[in-house]
């Protein structure tokens, strides 16, 4: 306690309540300051009264403020919210191609029955989705949906009106689906006739007993469908191996909608080719590209059939032309089978593990990984081919085929002519039994003939170069055996002869390369070898060949360069790391060169 008059410490308290009445924290100033001095002072004053309550009454609107603040943004959120969400009802509606069938109308008996307008419904939907689920473009299938499923009965506050219903009108205002609808009758005999009808397409009735009710509903959804989407029945009539009712509809189809003509006539040609009318097929094909110009399933397949028309040239030549058309990313556009063409290994090597890593590599024929077994073999990476080929389905006889296949390389690589020609007619069984595997390895027999003719057998290794005359790789194969038995005049007649049917191509220069090579003749060997490198930039073995032909003459730093070139394109190959530790070594870069050897042996 002090003497101080409790007057005065009120007259200094108030001079600290009028500094403190700025702000809430000056008033709380003031009631800590009281409440120190409070044993000092008598009776509350009436004023301090007054400052605790104007306190009060601050932080109240304080709290009433930041209430309707927040109240005012929850209210904001919800109604940007509820825009968004009436966007995004807008926005699917719009970009909606759904198929959405409707009840049918059925009459009282066959709903008894069972036959209700829904379970017909349901059943027409059925049948579409195995169209689509079948079709080959599976980008382009359609969602298909009852439309009693879309009835959903959340109602928006203060409308009565169900977010179903809004979708409906929704997507009735700005959908592009596709509506089915239809009805069904008895007759007073007993048949039943069911018609059907779609948005924009005539109705058609189908009739006959009621116990065959399942046909007349497939028969009706087919039919509809075939006429709101024509490209993908055609590309499930196909797919499910039913050409005589392709050849019915996709002539019709083509005339009947202008819109569709290029997927119809790629569809068409498929058709063609698959009943054994390729050159129709090439037809088709180009016509498919007046309107489909940049389509690569088109491009392809057109390299594919002309070289099966009119030879491996012919496809070269459309190759380069899709070559010349630069995709999105400024690069020419690549075709797979024009890559084969210039044994671009590499490259093949690339794609097909870009597509697995996509989609899982699953193609018409099977996985891409016997595309990429392959492409490692033709690489001389034997064991490196076995590995990918492990991924494959084991009993598929694409995949026992590739297998045989890299033997057949592994075998002649090595110069083990006894394991060549065991593998190249285990090869063969399955390539004159299996149609995929003689698509896959059109060349069987041209290796066949190869293994055959190294081995003193002439008459069966010409009985398989006869199967596949019009194949650069027989005609160059067979002038191989030529050279073998020492008839280099019909031998050099022969490679004349493979490098006309494809003089844009690689292959018969450099087997061209590698006789004269044999020969002692490194300077026209390096040539050939040259040729073969400009056609086939990206092909390791016309690089070996040329750095192999440099080392005949004592060239070893060209040498060295090209087999490091070739080494970019075949990182595996044995003999290639030995041919260049051989150049390195000459050069004095000893160290280089064990580097090479420890490859070779890895």
């Amino acid at each position: 306690m002090t003497d101080e008059d409790p007057r005065e410490g009120r007259i200094r308290l108030g001079r600290r309540r009028e500094k403190a009445t700025e702000s809430l924290d000056a008033i709380e100033m003031a009631e800590d300051a009281m409440e120190a001095t409070e044993e000092t002072m008598g009776p509350p004053d009436p004023a301090v009264l007054l400052v605790e309550e104007q306190r009060r009454l601050i932080k109240a609107q304080v709290s009433n403020e930041r209430m309707g603040f927040v109240l005012r943004v929850m209210t904001a959120l919800v109604g940007v919210a509820f825009v968004a969400g009436l966007a995004l009802m807008v926005w699917t509606a719009a970009n909606s191609r759904a198929v959405v069938v409707d009840p049918f109308d059925s009459p009282y008996g066959l709903t008894r029955r069972g036959h209700t307008g829904q379970v017909i419904a349901r059943s027409v939907a059925d049948v579409v989705t195995t169209i689509g689920a079948d079709a080959r473009n599976s980008t382009e299938n359609r969602a298909v949906a009852l439309n009693w499923t879309r009835d959903v009965a959340v109602v928006v506050p203060s409308t009565g009106v169900s977010i179903g219903e809004i979708d409906k009108l929704l997507r009735g205002w700005f959908g592009k689906e596709t509506h089915i609808g239809g009805a069904v009758t008895v007759s007073v005999d007993g048949e039943v006739s069911l018609t059907i009808r779609a948005d924009g397409v005539r109705g058609r009735t189908f009739t006959g007993p009621e116990t065959e009710m399942p046909r007349l509903i497939t028969e009706a959804a087919e039919y509809i469908y075939g006429r709101f989407e024509p490209q993908l029945f055609a590309s499930y009539l196909l797919e499910t191996r039913r050409y005589e009712d392709a050849e019915r509809f996709i002539p019709d189809a083509y005339a009947a909608h202008p819109g569709s003509r290029g997927e119809l006539a790629y569809n068409w040609a498929l058709l063609l080719t698959s009943i054994g009318r390729p050159a129709e097929a090439v037809e088709k094909l180009r016509l498919a590209l007046q309107s489909l110009p940049d389509d690569q399933d088109v491009w392809d397949m057109l390299i594919t059939t002309l070289f099966d028309v009119e030879g491996e040239e012919a496809a070269a030549r459309a190759g380069r032309q899709f070559a010349a058309k630069l995709g999105a990313d400024g690069r020419p556009r690549e075709s797979a089978p024009y890559l084969l063409l210039l044994q671009d290994w590499t490259r093949t090597v690339e794609v097909a593990e870009a597509d697995i890593a996509a989609t899982g590599g699953e193609g018409v024929l099977g996985g891409q990984e016997v595309s990429l077994a392959d492409a490692e073999g033709r690489r001389h990476d034997f064991a490196g081919a076995l590995r990918h080929l492990a991924a494959a389905p084991p009993d598929e006889p694409v995949t026992i085929a590739t297998r045989r296949m890299i033997e057949v390389y592994r075998a002649l690589a090595a110069k083990d002519r006894a394991g060549a020609v065991a593998a190249a007619e285990a090869l063969d069984a399955l390539w004159t039994t299996d149609a995929d595997v003689a698509f896959t390895f059109y060349e069987a027999p041209c290796f066949l003939g190869l293994a055959e003719g190294l081995s003193g057998r002439y008459a069966e290794a010409e009985a398989a170069f006869g199967r596949g005359d019009r194949y650069v790789a027989c005609a160059a194969f067979r002038a191989d055996v030529l050279e073998a038995q020492g008839l280099r005049a019909e031998a050099d007649r022969q490679y004349g002869v493979a490098i006309r049917l494809a003089p844009s191509l690689p292959f018969a220069y450099q087997r061209r390369g590698l006789a004269l090579l044999a020969r002692g003749d490194s300077a026209r060997a390096l040539t050939r070898f040259r040729d073969a490198a400009a056609r086939g930039p990206r092909w390791a073995d016309p690089l070996k060949g040329w750095g192999d032909a440099l080392a005949a003459q004592g060239r070893w730093a060209d040498a060295a360069t090209k087999y490091a070139e070739a080494e970019a394109f075949a990182p595996r190959w044995g003999e290639l790391h030995l041919a260049h530790a051989v150049a390195l070594e000459r050069l004095g870069r000893r160290r280089e060169a064990e580097a090479q050897r420890e490859k070779a042996a890895g």
